[in-house]
Parts: structure tokens; sequence; C-alpha cells
């Protein structure tokens, strides 16, 4: 994955998908704004439950305050590899505690906790069912920070979140493993006590190659 992210190679690999309109269309079809904020642009997906996906994730400010207190935290259904494009990628990390009534080193605070599980509805529209688990706490375990050009491994079960870039795009090119479970868990204190549901609309074509030009601009001038 780190050789995969170096300037040479990337911006190679995004210049021959600009070149490409039916590839472009392929890549706006599955992709698209996520919750967390993030343009997440799905590559490569052999579309197994078993297989592997390659996916750009670019967190693009400014952000408002509303998105940067958003709390975003998670864990996930698969495990993965990635490298880091642009920027620096800075994330929150908690664990659930094994024992509620023992000490901790570490703070402990109160969620509310769901269980996500993404349905495609159609080509255009995601449907992304939460369903309402009950409260708990989480301990914070400390940030972790990835420089450009790191490359790094995570569990799909590690508990986390990303901290929004407030001044530059910080991308990352992530090689998602086979699923290794049908759905992730999401911790925050916004949505209500009750199961809910979010949408996501695809990029078009047009908003598509806007981003890969962002991305690519940003990768070569790095």
């Amino acid at each position: 994955m780190r050789r995969l992210g170096e300037g040479p190679c990337i911006s190679g690999l995004l210049a021959r998908f600009l070149e490409d309109e039916t590839l472009l269309d392929e890549i706006a079809g599955r992709s698209y704004r996520h919750v967390n904020h993030f343009d997440k642009i799905v590559l490569v997906d052999t579309g197994a439950q078993l297989g592997y996906r390659l996916t750009l994730h670019a967190w693009c400010p400014p952000y408002t305050e509303k998105e940067l207190n958003d709390e975003l935290i998670h864990d996930h259904r698969f495990s993965f590899w990635s490298t880091i494009l642009t920027g620096r990628l800075v994330s929150q990390n908690f664990s659930r505690p094994e024992d509620a009534d023992a000490p901790s080193a570490h703070p402990r605070v109160g969620f509310q906790q769901y269980r996500y599980s993404p349905e495609k509805q159609g080509v255009s529209t995601t449907s992304n069912f939460y369903e309402f688990i009950g409260e708990t706490e989480l301990e914070v375990t400390g940030d972790s920070i990835e420089e450009q050009g790191n490359a790094y491994h995570l569990k799909y079960h590690r508990i986390h979140r990303v901290v929004l870039p407030l001044e530059s795009m910080t991308c990352t090119l992530v090689l998602r493993g086979p699923r290794e479970r049908n759905f992730s868990n999401v911790y925050n204190t916004a949505y209500p006590s009750t199961d809910t549901t979010s949408g996501n609309v695809m990029f078009t074509r047009e908003e598509l190659t806007g981003k890969l030009n962002g991305i690519l601009a940003n990768v070569n001038g790095a």
C-alpha cells in the first residue's frame, strides 16, 4: 500500500481514471459523500462479500462548527490497509471496558450504541440502517497520528474517530479486506434512542471528475 500510494504511481492511476469516461461513470455510481464527512471514492470493487475494495477517502475543509463537533465514533465490518497520500490523519481511539465496575486508567464516556447495516436500494442511493442497541461506555485510550507517506493496518473491531482537518485536505488510499461481519457499531449522543436511517447520493461524473482533479493536484503538489 505504501508503494501504491507513492506520487508517480497514484498520480498515474488517477490520470488513467480521468481519461476514461466509462470508468468515471462506473466509479461515480458507487461513490458518495460519507455521513462521516469525507468523500468516499470507490476505485475498484469486486462486488463480493469476501472480495477486496480499493477506495480513496478525502477529508476536505472547511467544515462547519456542527460537523467539527460530530462524534463519528465507529468500528468496521472489515479490516483494512491504508496509506496517507496528502495531509496527516489524526484518530481518537476508544475501547470497550472489559469490566464496567473495575477502575480504569482511561477516562470513560457514555454513548448510545447503534448497529449499522448498509443496504443498497438502487443505483443512485444507499439506505443506511442504524439499529439502536442501548447505552454503553467507552474508554478514551488516546490519539494516533499518521503522517503523509505512512501506511498502517486497522483491524475491524478497533473503535476510533477521525479528527476532521482544519486547513488542508487529508486523503488516504484504503484497501479493504474481505467482510468479517455484516454490521459495524456506531457510538454517539446525537442520534435518537430509536432505530434510524440515512441516505447517500452517488456522485455524478462531473462531480467525481472535479474531486479526482482536486486530489491529483494535492498529490502532485505534496
